[in-house]
């Protein structure tokens, strides 16, 4: 597209040569550097050759295409290089595993008599191509290439500054924590004649109305604004969607900021996003990720989610602002939010429901990595999970709604694109394909069902191909993780909320199925964390061991799985050592190999447990103590600040990620020499 843009004589197009010309800006090398260059005059030129929006200025030639510092060469070089590692060998992984599935299958249909009398194999064979598809459906976002995004640098006379209006909308949040979020948006670095805050307030909170009137009394603030929506009764009022699309109705402002009632936004907040949208018509939000002050010591629950906030959406940016909206830290067009009807309602995440409402009309975002807001993640355990099904329901809601619009032939969404609005809600149903694997392994391994096929050289060579796909797949994991923030500890957090949230996910599914009406119910975080807080005032919960035994009803599934798990892998491992040895070779790898995975599974599955009884996290009465404040007792925080902490319980779950990488290592070493045929005709099996 971009030797379109020359080819037609266009002003990007040689604007884009002479910058190139001149050295300036990045500093590009034969080295590969070219690649990126590319990359960034491609996104350029995708921009400008858009009939309705082919006018160029000297502004947004600058936001694209200068930075104030060059980078230093290395650092973005290694990048580079370790970003084609990496995808290199996310090919290759892929490329072994279709080998893998393909000979499987068709040794089954070769011997489909020994298949039909063990059906089991085949819900195992379901679950094996259920983790390609989800494997090839992250690789999309292991593949974009990271858009390096320069800092705009613009004169301050061709600086255009907008009006703004920052929703904040409300339910029942404590007062506290509503006052520090109010004080930090009245104190941004921006003209304050140009910015107004909306106090949304949905759950009709007397004290909140209280609170914005002292402000506006003490402060002489005229830029606070409250208001209140009445709700019909037997009208549908759509939750936050509703009261965000109320604002709207009380705001005439070019753009709009959506921000949850809890986050702090760093003074330089509108400073850094405006220029970003102000001068790119087809930008119609951007987006800033989320950051948690409260966030527990060692992440235990992966509340953090890393791999989302700095590697996957800063990707979807660097492919035709692909990045969605995350429901706060986003400044949205107001004029591109009117072509839709404003924000959309079909789903309770109003946030990627928008998004791709507007990505579906030719709109594009910018995600801007930088740490503008922090905020609070839930303070309970329970908060928690109702948070993450939630948002479960929405994906689900979402697909419900509007699949036949981004799917279809008439969706202008992209091949891409299609891929992560489908991956949106797929990921969810890999729940069902993580309970119908373990529970099948397990049953597996306790009535020692027979999952082998064929003779000795068809199963070694089934077994080799699995073991070499797990092993690059364990080698290739930490890999995708240089570069975060806590790689090691974000790492085992993120692989261990894959299995212990499935128990969670598969519930909502099955409840989505029963009563899909029943899943646009929902209780605000903050009220279910008021709720569980109370529930401690009971003479039971004044006792902390009785405390963490009432928390562990939401992990009734866990602890079944994981006591059946270790009670059959002990009991299968004594047999095998005092009743067989290796006199059966069959029996013996089968039994390793399944109780490997049942141990590992377990230890997953077992870490919301470890962290009820050993918790990390603080306690709401402590929330100011978290925050800095200064002589106006406005609350700030710097970069560092919203960084995870590390715990050295995280040194657990890697010792069983690099036991897993030497297990699956001497597999492969015993399988390719052909070793199991010869230990085994040593000890009289052969």
């Amino acid at each position: 597209m971009a030797d379109d843009c020359e080819k037609q004589g266009s002003e990007p197009g040689k604007m884009a040569d002479d910058y190139e010309q001149q050295g300036s800006g990045f500093w590009w090398s034969a080295n590969g550097y070219d690649h990126w260059w590319k990359s960034l005059r491609h996104a350029y030129s995708e921009r400008t050759t858009n009939s309705q929006y082919r006018k160029v200025n000297e502004v947004e030639m600058v936001h694209l295409m200068s930075s104030s510092e060059k980078p230093a060469q290395p650092v973005e070089y290694r990048r580079w290089k370790l970003h084609v590692f990496t995808s290199i060998l996310v090919l290759v992984q892929l490329m072994v595993n279709i080998t893998y599935l393909v000979t499987k299958i068709i040794l089954y249909i070769r011997r489909h008599d020994q298949v039909f009398h063990s059906p089991w194999l085949l819900p195992i064979l379901l679950c094996e191509c259920a983790y390609f598809l989800c494997n090839v459906m992250s690789a999309v976002d292991h593949f974009l290439p990271e858009l390096i995004r320069p800092k705009p640098v613009v004169k301050e006379d061709q600086i255009k500054r907008p009006t703004v209006d920052i929703f904040l909308p409300c339910c029942k949040e404590p007062v506290d924590v509503i006052r520090d979020s109010i004080r930090a948006a009245l104190s941004l670095t921006y003209p304050k004649d140009l910015f107004r805050i909306l106090v949304l307030d949905d759950g009709g909170d007397d004290q909140l109305e209280a609170l914005c009137q002292d402000l506006q009394a003490t402060t002489f603030e005229q830029r606070l604004v409250y208001l209140r929506r009445k709700k019909v009764p037997g009208v549908p009022h759509h939750f936050k969607c509703g009261n965000l699309n109320y604002g709207l109705e009380h705001s005439v402002a070019e753009y709009v900021v959506m921000m949850d009632a809890d986050m702090i936004l760093h003074p330089t907040f509108l400073q850094e996003l405006i220029p970003y949208i102000v001068n790119s018509p087809e930008v119609a939000f951007v987006q800033i990720p989320q950051s948690f002050y409260n966030l527990p010591l060692g992440d235990p629950l992966n509340d953090a989610s890393v791999m989302g906030y700095d590697r996957a959406l800063v990707r979807r940016d660097g492919y035709h602002g692909s990045a969605t909206c995350i429901g706060t830290g986003a400044i949205f067009r107001r004029q591109s939010l009117d072509k839709i009807g404003g924000f959309q309602p079909q789903s309770i995440t109003e946030d990627t429901m928008t998004a791709y409402v507007l990505f579906n009309h030719g709109y594009r975002s910018v995600y801007l990595n930088e740490k503008l807001q922090m905020g609070l993640t839930p303070w309970t355990f329970e908060g928690y999970i109702k948070q993450r099904q939630r948002w479960e329901m929405g994906a689900i809601q979402q697909f419900a709604a509007s699949w036949k619009d981004m799917l279809g032939p008439k969706s202008r969404l992209n091949f891409v694109q299609k891929c992560l609005y489908f991956w949106h809600t797929g990921y969810y149903f890999v729940s069902i394909f993580n309970i119908i694997l373990m529970i099948t392994l397990l049953c597996c391994l306790a009535f020692r069902l027979d999952m082998l096929v064929g003779n000795e050289e068809e199963n070694r060579n089934v077994f080799l191909l699995l073991a070499v796909y797990l092993l690059l797949w364990r080698i290739g994991w930490p890999l995708l993780w240089v570069g975060v923030p806590q790689p090691i500890q974000s790492r085992n957090r993120d692989e261990s909320h894959f299995w212990w949230m499935t128990p969670f996910f598969f519930s909502m599914i099955f409840k989505s199925c029963i009563s899909f009406k029943s899943t646009y119910n929902f209780v605000p975080t903050s009220s279910i964390d008021r709720a569980a807080a109370s529930a401690s005032t009971g003479w039971i919960n004044r006792v902390t061991c009785f405390k963490q035994v009432e928390q562990f009803k939401h992990l009734k599934a866990h602890i079944l799985f994981a006591t059946l798990a270790f009670g059959v892998v002990a009991w299968r491992v004594s047999d095998v050592v005092m009743n067989y040895g290796l006199t059966d070779c069959r029996y013996f790898f089968t039994v390793i190999g399944l109780s490997f995975f049942l141990i590992t599974t377990s230890a997953h599955m077992l870490l919301p447990v470890f962290y009820i009884l050993w918790p990390t996290n603080y306690k709401p009465e402590q929330r100011k103590s978290l925050l800095k404040y200064d002589a106006e007792a406005v609350p700030r925080f710097t970069r560092e600040d919203c960084l995870p902490k590390f715990h050295r319980s995280v040194w657990f779950y890697e010792f069983l990620a690099y036991a897993s990488l030497a297990f699956w290592m001497g597999v492969v070493l015993i399988f390719s020499t052909n070793a199991e045929a010869k230990i085994c005709r040593i000890s009289g099996a052969v």
